[in-house]
């Protein structure tokens, strides 16, 4: 069986059974198979749910104003 027939074997097989997950594989070089997972679909392993955060706020420098950007032998080329 080619790849594309394969795909098409897939979406057949995948809406004649809606819910169980199938998938294209190449068990063999140049050889392709349609196989059943136990996953239902939207049951994706890697997917999750993303919660979104506000950013915080610049942290302030702690070193004391006489230590931040002192110059000198502290700075490249001088």
């Amino acid at each position: 069986m080619t790849r594309e027939q394969a795909e098409r074997e897939r979406e057949r097989m995948a809406t004649e059974n809606p819910d169980v997950t199938w998938l294209v594989a190449e068990p063999k070089p140049g050889e392709w198979a349609v196989v059943k997972v136990a996953l239902k679909p939207g049951e994706s392993p890697l997917g999750s749910a993303t919660e979104a955060r506000p950013k915080p706020d610049h942290a302030p420098d702690p070193r004391h104003v006489l230590e931040v950007n002192r110059g000198g032998n502290w700075v490249a080329g001088g």
